[in-house]
């Protein structure tokens, strides 16, 4: 774990590909657990991503592949929950991004059909309704519904949306899920949002890394 965070760091330092990075780092020694942090450790400090150059792109870009190659593409785990949004590729507002300023990003699976993408910057929440609908068991289409402004809790305003996209899952499992839009979005399952069953089955999946 400890070699794979320096060699991760090493990445950072030099411009390189994706698939680049993946073979300089031989990554398929490694643990999945290990992937995952390596992946949140590799995002913290780029606001979602937004401040992230390009070699910290290809790194992020490189574990999420090879946590790809490791997924039973028909053991998807439900999308179920909350989950906050670790990182992305993309520039504009699903990256939480208003202005100079980046928000804390939310999804919200209500149920099979129907979510909500959340940013709240202080005191102010914007709340995207939509619905998804599966086209196989890896793609979903995505259909905007309506679009809240909220202000220290008080609903401003909310107006009916247009337009959608697509999701395409590479990787999801109890606390991480990683998807293209086409752009990346890695997203991690709130440890709130967990009972106490999935705890007890998993408890190491749970403990903060120590380093």
């Amino acid at each position: 774990m400890r070699w794979l965070t320096l060699a991760v760091a090493a990445a950072t330092t030099r411009a390189l590909t994706p698939t680049q990075v993946r073979s300089q780092l031989a990554l398929t020694g490694e643990t999945t657990a290990a992937l995952k942090t390596q992946i949140i450790k590799a995002a913290k400090g780029t606001r979602n991503g937004v401040d992230a150059d390009e070699r910290k792109r290809a790194t992020v870009a490189a574990l999420c592949d090879e946590l790809e190659a490791r997924q039973d593409k028909q053991l998807f785990a439900p999308l179920t929950g909350e989950h906050s949004l670790v990182f992305t590729t993309v520039q504009g507002g699903s990256s939480g991004k208003i202005g100079p300023f980046v928000g804390a990003v939310t999804q919200t699976f209500i149920d099979d059909v129907k979510f909500e993408n959340s940013v709240e910057l202080g005191p102010l929440r914007l709340a995207l309704q939509a619905k998804r609908t599966p086209k196989d068991g890896q793609t979903y289409r995505v259909d905007f519904e309506s679009l809240g402004v909220e202000l220290f809790g008080v609903k401003l305003f909310e107006k009916d949306m247009k337009g959608g996209g697509a999701w395409k899952l590479r990787y999801v499992d109890e606390d991480l899920r990683i998807m293209d839009t086409p752009s990346l979005f890695v997203l991690k399952r709130r440890k709130d949002d967990v009972g106490l069953r999935d705890v007890l089955a998993d408890p190491a999946r749970f403990m903060e890394d120590p380093d």
